[in-house]
């Protein structure tokens, strides 16, 4: 994440100590329904807040689950294939979401207290393509090859595209100056750029935007004015957008399209010209909310002159869910005209994986009342065909995903790894489901007591790593989708956090060392970088290994996979890397690079540092040809990739 953008978040999001004990305080008094409203407005905006910045999905406790059959009796269903109902009207909805919020509001809300924690945004898989005509410049690291994912920074050989300070440059690569840069602006609205996409002439610009009514402020009366004025500034609208520019002219960028859909942008796909992305939009229910603030709505320029309601008989109902959420799932063609196809969801989503035909959606439904240790995923598949959306079918397996890694298509059949429980009742299964999400293969009962922590799926073969005190890779060989097979084993001490393809019979893991924690157990250590040699899938071999860092070490690449570089031709990977030792006062930041030989094992082949630096901390680097480039919040940096030598740099404002 670009670290100024981070900065602002953050200084958005604090509310006044002084308006946080007034509210508080009004609650301790007085339990009345009002009051119950002001503050729950309060919460609702805060939460808003944290997920356009974190861009994941906000979390609670999850009590019993809901009852379906007495919530919604009369659902209307979409068709016979797809056994998702519909909301029948605007009153069904509102039961449903009255029950969902006073379920969950039980596991946070008390008469001192009321909490929330945001999860790590909704992770994003990532791979090198192996083409061999597109190495000769960065591509982005996507798990699925034809299949793009928006990142912070995009090149096409002779440009380079970068978020940073909110705004959007434009960068001549061959002698590093800016061509322009995109900053956007509207009335009383914020926009905050997320990701981006490159495609010929196109750029496509992701983020989120943020509202203010003043008119509306003004109107509203309540008797707290001077707390309900704060907090209905916070309470502003949010909206995921995706904004087209023509950049035939880099110089001169002209905006032609703008798409807004409610809620906060998640994440997105881009297969060949179209591109579907998605957001979240959580509604808290109060006593005489209103139809207009309960319905989501969406806006095309290129097609819908005015904002469009969704109507509740459009909406999708997740069956069983606890949620109190929609996701709203959108595709359209970025060369031409046709209004966007859209799909909404009562029930956010928690994994979401696309191949190049289809999407799946997972949402996970805890079971009898118990948290994470009863778990089942019901996974939707749809089929994506020029912008279009279309519900295929649904299964389920028990457990929960480690992130979009554990999902993977193959040959028309879906692999999914899971794990159960927790601590030493925790198992690990994977499934295989055939076209139709029914189950035709599977594997228990793996590692008991242990917990999943990286999946990689590559061809006919699986690779999965547990972790309670040691790294078992377990190697799977998944020829036979109906009779999935262990084929062999490794334990080592530590765990890989991620697994990078080499090539057929080589496999890099990326995560940590651990260490005893002095009370049984263990605690992450240092970082390290493994490769292992899966030729004998019965013998799978740790060849080398390289220790990364001392104490108090991190790496974006442990939780965002985009921060990968990697040059296949050069035999080079590298990633951003922040370190601090107990007795250093500053932490200093790095970009490593190193050289993979499966003669000599990796040898660091450059280390670029400096002291940590909100502003300079690079986040990514790319490669055009030999040339090499840093970025950080501040700066582009460019290097001779085989002496990095220092060229030239160029300050971003």
């Amino acid at each position: 994440m670009n670290k100024d953008y981070y900065k602002n978040a953050v200084e958005q999001i604090q509310a006044s100590k002084q308006l946080k004990e007034k509210t508080l305080e009004k609650i301790k008094q007085n339990k009345k329904e009002k009051n119950k409203v002001t503050y729950i407005k309060y919460l609702a905006a805060c939460a808003t807040l944290i997920l356009v910045f974190s861009g994941g999905l906000i979390y609670f406790n999850k009590n019993k689950q809901s009852d379906i059959e007495n919530q919604i009796p009369n659902t209307k269903i979409a068709s016979k294939e797809d056994e998702l109902p519909r909301f029948e009207n605007i009153n069904q909805l509102k039961r449903v979401l009255k029950k969902n919020y006073e379920t969950n509001a039980k596991s946070f809300m008390t008469d001192d207290v009321m909490a929330m924690e945001p999860t790590e945004s909704i992770s994003s898989a990532n791979s090198a393509s192996s083409k061999k005509e597109s190495e000769d410049y960065s591509k982005t690291n996507t798990q699925v090859e034809n299949v793009d994912e928006a990142d912070i920074v995009k090149t096409d050989g002779k440009y380079i595209y970068y978020i940073s300070n909110e705004k959007i440059y434009i960068v001549n690569a061959d002698n590093l100056e800016i061509e322009t840069s995109i900053e956007i602006k509207e009335k009383n609205e914020n926009f905050y750029p997320r990701e981006l996409y490159i495609n010929k002439d196109k750029l496509i610009i992701l983020g989120n935007s943020r509202k203010y009514d003043e008119e509306k402020t003004k109107k509203r009366d309540t008797v707290e004015e001077d707390i309900a004025d704060d907090i209905y500034r916070i309470d502003t609208n949010y909206m995921a957008k995706a904004i087209v520019y023509d950049i035939s002219n880099r110089k001169e960028p002209k905006q032609i399209r703008k798409i807004s859909l409610d809620g906060n942008y998640i994440q997105s796909r881009m297969i060949g010209e179209n591109i579907y992305f998605i957001s979240n939009k959580s509604v808290y229910y109060y006593k005489g909310i209103t139809d207009d603030e309960l319905l989501p709505v969406v806006k095309d320029t290129a097609a819908i002159t005015e904002t469009k309601k969704i109507n509740c008989n459009d909406i999708i109902y997740f069956k069983d869910t606890q949620d109190y959420s929609y996701m709203i799932v959108a595709g359209f063609n970025i060369n031409n005209k046709d209004e966007i196809n859209t799909e909404t969801f009562f029930g956010a989503s928690d994994t979401i994986y696309a191949s190049e035909k289809n999407l799946y959606i997972t949402q996970s439904v805890y079971k009898d009342g118990y948290f994470y240790e009863k778990m089942e995923n019901i996974i939707y598949k749809f089929n994506l065909n020029n912008s279009q959306i279309k519900l295929q079918c649904k299964g389920k397996v028990e457990g929960n995903l480690n992130n979009q890694f554990s999902i993977d298509e193959y040959d028309g059949n879906l692999r999914i790894a899971t794990t159960s429980g927790y601590n030493e009742k925790s198992t690990n299964q994977l499934y295989i489901l055939d076209e139709n999400l029914k189950e035709i293969g599977k594997i228990e009962n793996l590692a008991k007591g242990e917990k999943i922590y990286s999946v990689r799926f590559i061809g006919k073969i699986g690779y999965i790593v547990t972790f309670e005190q040691i790294d078992p890779l377990f190697v799977i060989d998944l020829s036979d989708p109906t009779n999935p097979v262990v084929k062999g084993e490794l334990k080592i001490p530590g765990y890989s956090s991620y697994l990078h393809p080499y090539d057929e019979t080589h496999i890099i893991g990326i995560g940590y060392n651990t260490k005893s924690n002095g009370h049984g157990g263990v605690t992450n250590d240092n970082m390290k970088m493994s490769i292992f040699d899966v030729s004998d899938l019965e013998n799978p071999k740790e060849m080398f290994n390289i220790n990364i860092g001392q104490k108090n070490v991190y790496s974006q690449i442990i939780n965002n996979h985009k921060a990968l570089f990697y040059n296949k031709d050069k035999n080079l990977i590298g990633f951003p890397v922040t370190s601090r030792e107990n007795s250093a006062r500053y932490s200093k930041n790095s970009f490593v690079i190193y050289k993979i030989d499966l003669e000599e094992g990796f040898e660091e082949y450059g280390n670029i540092e400096q002291q940590s630096n909100y502003s300079t901390d690079r986040e990514r680097a790319i490669y055009i040809g030999d040339r090499l480039f840093t970025l950080s919040s501040k700066q582009i940096i460019l290097y001779d990739l085989n002496t990095l030598e220092k060229l030239k740099e160029i300050e971003l404002r």
